[in-house]
């Protein structure tokens, strides 16, 4: 392993490796405490190991899934379907990166099965030779090849053209929407302001947010409280601007600063033919109190803030959102509130993409620590067996009789289950995301209607089936995301000339704020290339032509 800074030998003092999370077994979902416990589930014929096989595993945990191995029905009943005992020390998000480089300090004996990468990278842990490829042991995972599918490998290849994680896999194509106050826009067209109900071009969007900053439309008394267009900051300040970019027919990575030109060229968005047509725009958007005042440091959480404050005239966000806000702005007695989930935005040239979930996510790595130990091949073909039928169905829906039954043919969950859409389907243990697997549509649409049929939903519930239903107000706008490549360049750039306080984004900011000029802008991108986002570019392109 190759020597980490003195600074994290210093935190694997002060930090211990240890779960931070607690256990619930409480009933839910109509199911008894520890249902699964006694639960009739036989040896699995495709993939069984004798003698066991225990598997330690670093992750990152989220949402309401159990998080110990006796938590949930998942891990106790993958044991006694293949014989592999999972000991998983999860961890949040929130310096993670720290807690990986302290494993990596105590050397290879220190090192789990199985890691996570987060915000550390699959790039860092392949370069500490922490993590293994997987290029050489395609045969063994079959039925993971075959979920990934040839038109998503680049998603599952690395820069370097390897391929080091078994994925988690999504799917459905969306999971966040576009979404306006319909009941604003209804008030406007009252007063004649303007003549449509749901904005789908570039001046009904403009009509909508001019209208919205020049009247009453909350009904407080105050005529400056509204915000057209409500934006958030993204992790790192990256994302800001992503649903206008989109509107400019700028179809962006996940971070918002890759793209591909129509000459199949990988480059930053900055040199996108429509960049300066975007700036110019949104700059005036901005001087005109269209966008958010407080884009450059909006957090989701706060965005959410607003919708309930009831100040935000639309804003792109998760399409549950949709409901969830209505409902509470409902419960305040805004008894005509809607947040409509609708089209993204329409921009000056008829564009309006939305970024597609990207349904391939790079997850669970194989460690030299596992090599050494002679497990590779048991823990390959495990998560083989996960992709298999019999581990897609325990993974959706669980232990057959107990959870689901088979219907005309279609597995069907318990409606006790998904009355409370993926609240109680997740808090039980399915889907267990974290962890990685293969969703399916059919488990997912389940839950999404919450055992009721489209037409018993209310209004909230229905903007937010439109927003993330496959054939709903989105269908025909996704496209697939080009990767954010992590290159050499690339992570050891990105700090400074990509995110830091002189770096690309914040000269963004500054002149969507009016404080750069535009060829200001572009003159200082030039300058920042020539310190090294030139290299990124030019080994970003080159990765991506090697992995498409």
């Amino acid at each position: 392993m190759k020597k980490i800074l003195s600074l994290v030998l210093m935190l694997a003092i002060l930090l211990s490796v240890t779960s931070v999370f607690a256990t619930s077994t409480d009933a839910v979902g109509g199911m008894e405490a520890n249902w699964w416990v006694d639960a009739d589930v036989q040896k699995s014929d495709e993939f069984y190991v004798d003698g066991d096989l225990n598997v330690k595993m670093v992750g990152i945990h989220y949402n309401q899934y159990p998080t110990t191995f006796d938590g949930g029905y998942y891990f106790p009943t993958i044991e006694k379907m293949t014989g592999v005992h999972f000991d998983i020390d999860w961890r949040t998000s929130d310096g993670y990166a720290v807690v990986v480089s302290t494993i990596l300090a105590g050397g290879l004996d220190n090192l789990p099965d199985v890691i996570q990468p987060g915000a550390f990278g699959i790039a860092g842990l392949a370069d500490e030779g922490a993590i293994i490829p997987l290029d050489d042991y395609l045969d063994l995972i079959p039925n993971v090849v075959a979920a990934v599918g040839e038109d998503r490998m680049d998603n599952w290849r690395s820069a370097d053209g390897h391929i080091y994680a078994i994925p988690t896999i999504v799917n459905v194509p969306g999971s966040q929407s576009m979404t306006y106050r319909k009941d604003w826009a209804l008030k406007l067209k009252e007063m004649g302001v303007i003549d449509f109900e749901t904005p789908e071009t570039w001046e009904q969007w403009k009509a909508f947010w001019y209208g919205v900053r020049d009247n009453d439309v909350n009904g407080n008394g105050d005529n400056a409280d509204e915000i057209p267009l409500v934006l958030e900051m993204g992790e790192s300040g990256e994302r800001a601007l992503h649903a206008l970019l989109n509107a400019f027919g700028i179809k962006a990575s996940d971070d918002a600063q890759f793209c591909v030109l129509d000459d199949g060229t990988y480059t930053m968005v900055y040199d996108h033919p429509n960049y300066k047509n975007f700036l110019t725009e949104v700059q005036k958007l901005y001087a005109d109190g269209i966008i958010d005042p407080e884009f450059v440091t909006r957090k989701q959480a706060d965005m959410y803030n607003t919708m309930s404050a009831n100040i935000c005239a639309s804003c792109f966000t998760w399409a549950q959102m949709s409901q969830t806000h209505t409902e509470e702005l409902w419960a305040m007695g805004v008894e005509d509130a809607l947040f409509e989930c609708c089209a993204p935005i329409t921009g000056p040239n008829g564009d309006s993409w939305l970024q597609e979930r990207r349904a391939v996510t790079r997850l669970n790595c194989i460690t030299a620590k596992a090599e050494a130990d002679g497990k590779v091949e048991d823990i390959l073909k495990f998560f083989n067996w996960q992709f298999s039928e019999e581990g897609i169905m325990l993974y959706n829906y669980g232990i057959e009789g107990l959870t689901y039954n088979v219907v005309e043919g279609v597995p069907t969950l318990n409606l006790e289950i998904v009355k409370n859409g993926f609240t109680d389907y997740r808090t039980i243990g399915m889907e267990c995301e974290p962890f990685g697997g293969l969703w399916e549509t059919n488990a997912f649409m389940q839950c999404l209607f919450a055992g009721e049929t489209l037409e018993n939903l209310n209004a909230a519930y229905k903007s937010f089936w439109n927003g993330l239903n496959s054939e709903g107000v989105n269908k025909g706008h996704y496209y697939p995301m080009p990767p954010t490549l992590e290159t050499e360049a690339y992570i050891e750039y990105r700090g400074e000339l990509i995110i830091g306080s002189a770096g690309i984004c914040t000269l963004r900011d500054q002149c969507v704020a009016g404080q750069l000029s535009v060829d200001d802008f572009f003159a200082k991108y030039e300058e920042l290339k020539g310190r090294g986002l030139q290299e990124v570019i030019d080994e970003g392109n080159e990765a991506y032509q090697l992995i498409r």
